[in-house]
C-alpha cells in the first residue's frame, strides 16, 4: 500500500463527513484511511463506525481520550502504507487527483519527505491559499539538510504534520512520536525528523484546507498551557537542532511568536519562563526576516534593542488594553 492517510477524531461531527468524503473521493485508490475516534463524546464514532462497514481502505481505532498527539501515535502504529499523511478532522482535501500526483512524486523520486502547499479556510467566500513562491524554489538541491535554511527562510517548512507526506519507515524506524500531553506538538515532531530526512520535494498545490477559526478549536485558544509547553519545546530542542544550518532558524521561527504571550502566566510560572525566553533571545538573530512586514521587522529590532522583558511587558499591555 503506498499511503496511509491519518485522521485524529474528537467531537467533530459536524465537519467529518466533509473531511473523510475529501479522501474518498480522489481517483488514486492505494491507500488506506485510518480513523482513530480519542474518545469522543458526540456522533463522530458512530460516523467512523458506518464509514468502516461501507468501505473497506478504511480502519477505526477506538480509544480512551488522550489527546492529539496520542490519537496520531495509535494511527502511526497500524499504518500499512509506504507513507504517512495526516489529516486533522476539522479540515478537508480539495481536489480528486491529490494522490495520483502525489503518486507520479514518489515514482519519480522516491523522497524521505514531500512537502505541499495548504490553503487556510474561513468559510467559503474566504480562503487564503498559502503557496511557495517560485522564486523561493528555484535552485534548490532537492537535498534537505543543504536546503533546510532557505526552506525555513522561505516559509516552506514550518512546524505543521498536516503538508508533510513522510517515509513511514523513517518514523518507526527511529521511534519518532508526537509529544503526548504537550500543545505545539507539531513543533517538536517537525524539529524531531529533521535529522531523518536526506531528500525531499515539493508538491505546488494548496489542496489541503485548514479550517480556521473554528469554534472549540485548540489552535484559536491561548491558554497558560500553550505558552509553558511551547516555551518547554523550545528548549528541548535548542541542541538538537543547533546542529543543523537553519535549525535555530527554524526555533526562532516559533520562539518569536511568543515573547508577549509569557505575560498571561502567574508572576511565578512568568518569572521561571521569562527567563527561559531571554536565555534563548538569540534566536532573534535567526530569524527569516525576509517573512516580515515592516512592521513585524520594526517590532524584532525592537526586542532585540530593548529586551525581551520590557519590550514583551509594553507590547502586551497595549493589546490588553486595546481589546477594552
Amino acid at each position: 500500500m503506498e499511503i496511509s492517510v491519518i485522521i485524529p477524531i474528537y467531537n467533530v461531527e459536524n465537519y467529518l463527513n466533509q473531511c473523510v468524503d475529501s479522501v474518498l473521493a480522489q481517483e488514486f485508490t492505494d491507500y488506506e484511511i485510518i480513523l482513530v475516534d480519542d474518545g469522543s463524546t458526540d456522533n463522530s464514532p458512530t460516523i467512523c463506525n458506518e464509514y468502516a462497514e461501507k468501505y473497506t481502505q478504511i480502519k477505526v481505532i477506538h480509544k480512551a481520550n488522550g489527546g492529539l498527539s496520542d490519537a496520531r501515535n495509535f494511527g502511526i502504529k497500524e499504518a500499512q502504507g509506504d507513507y504517512l499523511m495526516f489529516l486533522d478532522s476539522d479540515d478537508f482535501w480539495n481536489g480528486v487527483i491529490i494522490l495520483s500526483e502525489i503518486n507520479e512524486i514518489i515514482k519519480k523520486s522516491n523522497p524521505d519527505l514531500i512537502i505541499h502547499e495548504l490553503s487556510c479556510f474561513y468559510d467559503l467566500k474566504r480562503i487564503i491559499p498559502r503557496k511557495f513562491k517560485k522564486e523561493d524554489i528555484q535552485k534548490t538541491s532537492f537535498k534537505f539538510k543543504d536546503d533546510l535554511k532557505k526552506l525555513v527562510n522561505n516559509d516552506i517548512y514550518y512546524a505543521t504534520a498536516c503538508n508533510k507526506i513522510i517515509k513511514t519507515s523513517i518514523i518507526k524506524r527511529n521511534n519518532i512520536e508526537f509529544s503526548k500531553g504537550k500543545l505545539h506538538e507539531d513543533v517538536a515532531w517537525c524539529a524531531d525528523i529533521i535529522p531523518y530526512i536526506n531528500s525531499y520535494a515539493l508538491y505546488s498545490n494548496p489542496f489541503y484546507y485548514y479550517r480556521k477559526e473554528r469554534e472549540g478549536s485548540l489552535t484559536i485558544q491561548t491558554k497558560p498551557k500553550n505558552i509553558i509547553d511551547l516555551i518547554d519545546i523550545l528548549s528541548e530542542k535548542e541542541t538538537l537542532l543547533s546542529k543543523f544550518d537553519g535549525g535555530l532558524s527554524y526555533l526562532s521561527y516559533n520562539y518569536y511568536i511568543y515573547l508577549n504571550n509569557v505575560n498571561l502566566l502567574e508572576e511565578e510560572l512568568k518569572q521561571k519562563y521569562l527567563r527561559k525566553l531571554i536565555n534563548l533571545n538569540y534566536l532573534l538573530d535567526y530569524y527569516p526576516r525576509n517573512i516580515l512586514s515592516l512592521r513585524g521587522k520594526i517590532r524584532l529590532a525592537l526586542y532585540k534593542l530593548l529586551g525581551i522583558k520590557y519590550v514583551g511587558l509594553i507590547e502586551y499591555n497595549i493589546r490588553k488594553f486595546l481589546k477594552k
